[in-house]
């Protein structure tokens, strides 16, 4: 018997269209990538970092929010804080899609703590962050994962990277343990100035002690 290689095509054909389905449905269906932005905990007190991070899109992102200054097209993590109490909405953009985060701010407790200054910074790659800490023993050890540290003691630190993204510098003082943010952003950014004192490319060097 004599097969109608065209009847069956037609077959094939009208079959997908009938169930809803067609080869370049199936073949999307697998590759979408959603985009998604969460933030690491429901809540922060004041001057606290909050850090937000982005999933999804393609790959390159467009943040924005009140108060906020960072724009790092290929930084799908970043830090912030606010010094006031209330709800901040974030926004990202990324491959023709939308998603928004609130960072939720609560007053701060009061404490004679560790504390680490700048909560949250923005730096051009290649700009010298720097940082303080009080509180403490007066003793205090820094620490990263980001850095080779040369000189890890002192109230302060200051350091330059050579990648962009979400950094942290750690200082710990009398058993307590305290983090600083860093979002090193690409050199078209203009971040919001930061006091610049010497350092070495990739390495950190302490000061104050």
């Amino acid at each position: 018997m004599k097969t109608n290689h065209k009847y069956l095509l037609l077959s094939l054909v009208t079959m997908l269209t009938v169930t809803g389905a067609s080869i370049g449905a199936l073949s999307f269906a697998q590759t979408a990538t959603f985009l998604t932005c969460s933030v690491n905990t429901n809540s922060v007190m004041a001057n606290q970092a909050a850090i937000i991070t982005a999933n999804g899109g393609n790959g390159s992102y467009y943040w924005s929010g009140p108060n906020l200054n960072v724009t790092n097209s290929a930084g799908s993590q970043f830090a912030v804080s606010y010094p006031n109490i209330g709800a901040y909405p974030i926004q990202v953009l990324s491959g023709g899609q939308t998603a928004t985060c609130t960072v939720n701010v609560v007053a701060a407790a009061a404490t004679s703590g560790l504390n680490c200054f700048p909560v949250v910074q923005n730096v051009l790659l290649g700009q010298t962050a720097a940082v303080s800490a009080t509180g403490g023993n007066g003793s205090f050890v820094w620490s990263s994962p980001d850095l080779s540290i040369t000189d890890p003691n002192g109230s302060g630190f200051s350091a330059s990277y050579s990648s962009i993204g979400l950094k942290t510098l750690t200082v710990t003082s009398g058993g307590l343990v305290t983090t600083c943010a860093v979002n090193v952003l690409a050199n078209s950014v203009a971040p919001t100035p930061v006091p610049v004192t010497p350092s070495l490319p990739n390495t950190g060097g302490g000061f104050g002690q």
